[in-house]
């Protein structure tokens, strides 16, 4: 049942039903969706901190009635689900509803703005520190400003002020920030009246990595392609920057042409540096090579709201479904139906001996930050369990406690949400990582080289 509730969830089946309706309408009809099919929502609100979340949601609707287009709203309403600090609770454009919509009537609920930079103003923020600025991009002809704009919905816009494209033109409002601390942000993306919602932490208190601010390149270090090589004759190492479905096959290809070296290699190091997640199935090429013991997963509940079981029910509709899959849903959605509004047991806890302990490598480096989630923080929960692994860095992203996404409509606009149904039992005794993440043995800072401090502890451990 693990695999085929993960393999499934992305799939989806809408819950709720297109309708006219204003901001305000829009706004609680996600509150409601969210308090009453979201997983976590029971954690997340609780006796102790239910005046704090009613005040938040009372500010964040107070404002979603005074949204003057929709693309103020969709900012707010993804304002407010950033209470939960749940990277599963989440929404992202609905291509095929977009595509549904008259142009003239994209322009009016999404409009672009434009803001005069005068001269002067740029000669100014050239200087500026912290996030505002000039920021190019070299050798494409592409500058951006970013500059105080404070409203309700924003304090800061980016601005462009110089592109070669044509699909950018001077003065258009790139996209809108809001602060959420000193050292994070809402953004909200407006390209062609399509949007995108994003929490950032600025680098080094500078926006954009990849450009150039007072002649400063903003550098993120990370390489971000698969990659396999040995470092010396004892040490190999794979950076694998993702376990999407479609990432299996490179790690898979990338591990057999590495065959021989993991033969006789005393050290691996493993870049997990940015890894976001995607499918367990994707890091089973690995899983054999850092085996010592048996690994203990805790098992997972589904919240039986009355929407999920629809959503399930609808799910066997599914043509795509495999057959030999139906009767275990069934069996699954007949048992939410006697427990409605409780969470209920679909995923054993369980134990796997199924590998046997290799002689190489002996000792295994695990590099982590905080862009580390979901499906890469499940595999770590594994890996940790191994007496030949390390994990160094930096502690994770907290994104798995609440986990096998829902997707539902929003009430008008061309957008999905998506909401966690399931919660894991680590939660029950103490081992919840949401918020928190998944603790390094070695911490290390920004201004370390990674490789190199993971190099000299392997060659100490020699």
């Amino acid at each position: 049942m693990k695999n085929l509730i993960l393999s499934i969830a992305i799939l989806g089946v809408p819950l709720l039903t297109q309708a006219q309706c204003n901001c305000l309408e829009e706004f609680s009809k996600i509150k409601n969706h969210l308090e009453s099919n979201y997983s976590g929502f029971k954690d997340k609100v609780t006796p102790k901190n239910i005046k704090q979340y009613e005040d938040f949601t009372a500010q964040k609707a107070q404002l979603a009635a005074q949204a003057k287009n929709k693309a103020q709203c969709y900012f707010i309403i993804n304002q407010w689900m950033s209470y939960f600090n749940d990277d599963h609770v989440y929404s992202g454009l609905n291509e095929e509803a977009i595509g549904k919509i008259d142009p003239k009537k994209l322009q009016s609920d999404f409009p672009v703005e434009k803001f005069a930079v005068s001269d002067a103003l740029i000669k100014k923020l050239e200087n500026a520190k912290g996030i505002e600025g000039i920021y190019t991009k070299k050798g494409e002809g592409f500058s951006i400003a970013v500059l105080k704009a404070k409203n309700p919905f924003r304090d800061y816009i980016a601005v462009i002020i110089k592109s070669s494209d044509s699909k950018f033109e001077n003065g258009t409002v790139l996209a809108e920030l809001k602060e959420k601390s000193s050292k994070e942000y809402f953004l909200l993306y407006n390209s062609s009246h399509m949007l995108a919602f994003a929490m950032i932490k600025p680098k080094d208190g500078e926006l954009i990595s990849g450009f150039f601010k007072n002649g400063k390149e903003i550098v993120n270090k990370v390489n971000y392609d698969f990659e396999a090589k040995l470092l010396n004759e004892n040490t190999l190492y794979f950076n694998i920057p993702s376990f999407s479905w479609e990432a299996k096959t490179i790690i898979d290809s990338l591990f057999a042409a590495q065959k021989e070296n993991l033969k006789k290699s005393s050290n691996l190091i493993i870049d997990l540096r940015n890894n976001g997640g995607g499918s367990d199935d994707a890091y089973s090429s690995i899983s054999p090579f850092l085996y010592t013991q048996p690994i203990k997963t805790v098992g997972v509940d589904i919240w039986a709201s009355n929407d999920n079981i629809k959503g399930w029910e609808l799910m066997l509709q599914d043509p795509n479904m495999p057959a030999e899959s139906k009767p275990e849903i069934q069996k699954m959605i007949d048992k939410m139906k006697l427990h409605v509004t409780q969470n209920v047991n679909i995923v054993e806890d369980a134990t796997d001996s199924s590998y046997t302990q290799l002689l190489f490598p002996k000792n295994v480096v695990v590099l982590i930050n905080e862009s580390c989630a979901s499906t890469t923080e499940q595999f770590l929960l594994e890996a940790k369990q191994s007496k030949k692994v390390t994990l160094m860095g930096q502690n994770t992203s907290g994104t798995l406690d609440y986990s096998n996404l829902r997707e539902s409509d929003f009430c008008e606009m061309p957008y999905t949400l998506w909401t966690p149904t399931t919660r894991s039992r680590r939660i029950d005794i103490g081992e919840g990582i949401d918020g928190i993440g998944i603790k390094p043995t070695i911490y290390l800072t920004e201004k370390q080289d990674w490789i190199q401090e993971a190099l000299r502890f392997l060659n100490n451990k020699n």
